[in-house]
């Protein structure tokens, strides 16, 4: 059971790191990154929203590619067999964040995402 919250947790963990929504508005997975920011200046925040448009991009690619539906409710195996290129798509958009916004800014990147996390978290059980 260990295991498994653990490979859960980083498959949701990558899924979550992503900005958007990756399909809809009201998918389960939408972390509304951009909007939820504060304290962007203009090019900041068309920097984060061109992050963010390729995360999801490459998100819906490997979403696609291993059937997982992003407005269903989360299922543990299809997520794990996708979560490495979940996780790539996931250090790739942090690290990419980390270019753009300050110290204080990327605390509330993670606090963002971090509460999005606990929410999937909550709808797979």
């Amino acid at each position: 059971m260990i295991r498994r919250k653990v490979i859960l947790t980083a498959a949701f963990g990558a899924l979550l790191a992503l900005g958007a929504a990756p399909a809809s508005a009201s998918s389960i997975y939408d972390s509304n990154v951009e909007k939820r920011l504060t304290g962007l200046s203009s090019d900041q925040r068309a920097r984060v929203n061109a992050i963010v448009a390729k995360s999801n991009a490459d998100m819906m690619a490997a979403m696609r590619k291993y059937g997982i539906d992003p407005n269903a409710r989360p299922k543990f195996d299809l997520l794990q067999r996708a979560a490495s290129e979940l996780q790539a798509v996931e250090r790739a958009e942090r690290k990419a964040m980390q270019g753009v916004l300050d110290k204080q800014q990327m605390k509330q990147y993670d606090a963002i995402i971090n509460e999005t996390r606990i929410r999937v978290r909550k709808a797979a059980y």
